[in-house]
Formats: structure tokens, sequence, C-alpha cells
């Protein structure tokens, strides 16, 4: 016989990796784009952050990827039960109830997240860019390496934290502090 919960298991540690992210201080992508475009970004959690903030804080900078297929979908059933404007209002208050929702849940720790970006053109010598992706390179090999370290048990918690912190404050916030307050 089969073990249902051994695949529900599965299913709920697959939704706890794609919202939670692989790595508990943020991610690094570093991806092709258009016309030889090469795209790095490095995204560091403030140190410290439990994983269902992390969570919150995805599903808050993610917003707008996720909530689409719910607006297409809730534009097909709202548009079978009232016209086409009612369709359109219906869905765009939920997707953007759904955007507010997903904001206040993250909270201050959103606006704590500090992201390291550049976009280098294959063939196009641009040093302000370069020099930001080696220190974005540095940075992000600093955490995967204590990742690493601490997963072979070479690195304690408080140690793996004290080297996020060091990563996080070597970067600038995502958005200027308010000097009016």
């Amino acid at each position: 016989m089969h073990d249902v919960r051994g695949g529900s298991r599965t299913i709920r540690a697959g939704w706890r990796r794609l919202l939670g992210g692989d790595r508990p201080w943020g991610t690094v992508d570093i991806r092709p784009d258009r016309f030889g475009l090469t795209r790095y970004q490095l995204t560091v959690y403030p140190p410290g952050i439990s994983e269902s903030e992390r969570r919150r804080i995805r599903l808050a900078r993610w917003w707008p990827m996720w909530a689409a297929p719910v607006w297409i979908i809730c534009q097909i059933i709202a548009g079978e039960m009232t016209g086409p404007w009612e369709a359109l209002a219906i869905s765009t208050a939920c997707y953007l109830g759904l955007g507010l929702a997903a904001v206040v849940l993250a909270g201050e720790r959103r606006q704590q997240v500090r992201t390291i970006g550049a976009a280098v053109l294959v063939g196009y010598d641009d040093p302000e860019s370069a020099q930001t992706v080696h220190k974005l390179k540095v940075l992000a090999a600093r955490l995967i390496e204590a990742d690493t370290r601490m997963q072979d048990g070479r690195l304690s918690p408080t140690e793996h934290e004290h080297i996020w912190w060091g990563v996080y404050d070597s970067m600038e916030t995502d958005r200027p502090a308010d000097t009016n307050a």
C-alpha cells in the first residue's frame, strides 16, 4: 500500500523551499538576458531573520509574479459570472489586495533587505559594472562558503550569522533612510 503521508511531506517540503528559498541569508542570481546582457543580483536578508519572516519577505518581493496567475484566474471566473468591466475590477482588486496583504505581512523586515545588482554587456568594457560584479561575487562566495562550512560542522550557527552580518553590513540598503525622522 502507498504511504500518502510521505507524498504530502514531500509536497510540503517543496512549498517550503519555494517560499523560503535555498539559503537563509538570501539569493544570488546570475542569468543571461537579451542582446548579450548578463544580469547579476545578490539579495541579502537581515541576519537573524526567521524562516517565516523570510517567506513573507519573498512573497512581498515577488507578489507581481505570483499574483498575476491569480489575476488571470479571477478574470476567467468573474468574466463568466459578471460583465467584462466588473470582472476587470474584481480581478484587479484581488491582485492589488494580495500585494497589499503580502507587503503588510512582511512588515518592516521587507525594507531591511539589501541588494547589489549589475548588468554586463558582453564585449563592452564597463569598469563600474565590473567592480560591482566582482564585489557581488566575493560577497556571495563568502556566504555560500559559510553555508558549506556550517553544513559540514566546521562552523557554528553563531559564526555563520557573524559572517552573514559582515556581508550585510558591507552592502547598502535597498531604499535610502528617511532623513526627516
